[in-house]
């Protein structure tokens, strides 16, 4: 038995393998003899009659992902191109198209993450959103480290996952929450298991998941996490009910809470939404997402101390003038920059603006999507050398210098979204939730930059991990940490 196969088959129950067999093969029989539509467009590494479900290929692209989108920009130059992703058959449509796909109503964001991430599969409940709910969560999102005074070493990974993972509860949920245990552990892990978990059903057809899940271990494990996370949220939101319920009874005037809980009953405007699957939604698109860009920034700035003193100087400057504010946060323009240019060469995924056509269109280039079609848009704009001189080089200040240019300041922001830098994607489904991430990564690094000298150890390699479309920092990398001495402002009194 292969590797591949292997791998697979531990995704499966020993004791369940005669039904599971008996519905993959009917599933194969349906793949091998109905007839699959042929196309113009070049199909990159189109899948062997006999790779059932595209099994092979879909391996093949787990590793090489950024090689064959490469191979795709070299042959089609500027033209879309079929591939087969961990995803399924998407096409890839080139970054200086994304405009196109953006304006086009019929081209849907949430038919695309319908089929892919399972929302109606017991245990994915944070992902569990329809047009409506979607457009909730978009309105309503718009103790690792002591006083140590010699070097310390720490994963530089999990340590930003903990320390994020807090900081994300504390705004969301309040001050109870972000010390549980209980829900921290959830909100470290959910995302996690929730995508090895969904890698395992999109190995097969979409309505064939519904029942594979029941065999799948990490599928239950999903389950058991929510229940869990019910356990830790229900007591609090059936306070939060009786405390409504008993101020409208008595006349009085309803408290009002500054967490996720309380917006998200302000947002829903009466209609009804399950808060843990939402809650859990939140943890999803917070932790890890923000998780990976603070690492990849820190890992940066360790192999660049020399960026590290004008950023302590930003911090200080600023902080003396505008205190806590989010205008000081905006004025740390090189802090911003050092952030935006580790996401432009490490960004979460090798593509963005994933979308299905809920109809025949045709794109102002010509492309032809027939009802059903899934696209993606590629991010080799961020590796472009016309746009970015140098684009395989860490620039710290790359686009501190892009504000001064009047055509491209407005571009310069972390913030800011366009088809050259897709970081946090383009257009309406552009991520709701960069700035909030955004100031949360700046706030983390002020204290970490201010208050710890930072090294990484001798003779580090950087390096990105790369999973299909998913890209990853370095997650075994160590980082050695110290308290910094005689600081000349005490940040925290601001």
């Amino acid at each position: 038995m292969s590797s591949r196969i292997a791998a697979w088959a531990q995704g499966i129950d020993s004791h369940q393998w005669g039904t599971t067999l008996f519905a993959v093969l009917i599933a194969a029989a349906v793949y091998l003899f109905l007839p699959h539509r042929e196309s113009d467009i070049l199909y990159l590494n189109r899948p062997a009659k006999l790779d059932l479900f595209g099994r092979n290929a879909r391996h093949n692209f787990a590793s090489n992902a950024r090689s064959l989108m490469a191979e795709g920009r070299r042959l089609c130059k500027g033209s879309p191109y079929r591939l087969f992703t961990d995803l399924g058959a998407l096409i890839v449509i080139p970054s200086q198209s994304v405009d196109d796909v953006r304006n086009e109503p019929s081209l849907s964001f949430m038919e695309f993450f319908v089929d892919n991430f399972h929302p109606d599969i017991p245990g994915f409940d944070g992902f569990k959103f329809d047009g409506r709910k979607d457009e909730l969560l978009h309105r309503t999102i718009n103790k690792k480290l002591t006083k140590y005074l010699k070097w310390q070493q720490a994963p530089v990974m999990e340590t930003m996952l903990e320390l994020i993972a807090r900081v994300s509860s504390r705004v969301f949920l309040g001050e109870e929450l972000c010390r549980n245990s209980d829900w921290l552990a959830i909100t470290k892990s959910y995302s996690i298991n929730t995508s090895l978990a969904g890698d395992l059903l999109r190995q097969y057809p979409k309505w064939l998941r519904p029942f594979v899940c029941n065999f799948i271990p990490q599928c239950r494990e999903l389950q058991k996490q929510v229940a869990n996370g019910r356990k830790v949220l229900d007591p609090i939101l059936r306070s939060r009910e009786e405390e409504r319920e008993a101020a409208l009874a008595n006349g009085d005037t309803e408290r009002r809470y500054n967490d996720t809980i309380q917006w998200l009953v302000d947002e829903s405007q009466g209609s009804s939404y399950d808060p843990v699957g939402a809650q859990l939604g939140f943890s999803v698109v917070a932790t890890h997402t923000t998780t990976d860009l603070i690492t990849e920034t820190m890992i940066r700035l360790a192999e660049r101390p020399e960026l590290v003193d004008d950023l302590i100087q930003e911090i200080e400057d600023v902080l003396k003038v505008e205190g806590w504010t989010k205008t000081a946060l905006f004025s740390m323009k090189r802090l911003d920059s050092v952030i935006k240019e580790a996401q432009r060469l490490k960004p979460l995924t090798s593509a963005t603006m994933n979308r299905k056509a809920t109809k025949r269109v045709t794109l102002p280039g010509g492309l032809v999507l027939e009802k059903g079609d899934r696209c993606m848009s590629d991010l080799g704009s961020m590796m472009d050398s016309t746009i970015y001189p140098n684009p395989d080089e860490y620039d710290g200040y790359r686009f501190f210098r892009m504000r001064d240019d009047r055509s491209a300041g407005s571009k310069a922001h972390l913030v800011s979204t366009s088809s050259a830098h897709l970081g946090f994607g383009h257009g309406k489904h552009a991520c709701p939730g960069r700035f909030f991430a955004a100031n949360e990564v700046k706030l983390l690094l002020c204290h970490l930059l201010y208050k710890y000298e930072w090294k990484l150890e001798p003779g580090y390699v950087h390096k990105i991990t790369e999973f299909g479309l998913a890209l990853f920092p370095d997650g075994q990398a160590q980082i050695s940490y110290r308290r910094r001495q005689n600081l000349a402002v005490n940040i925290d009194s601001l």
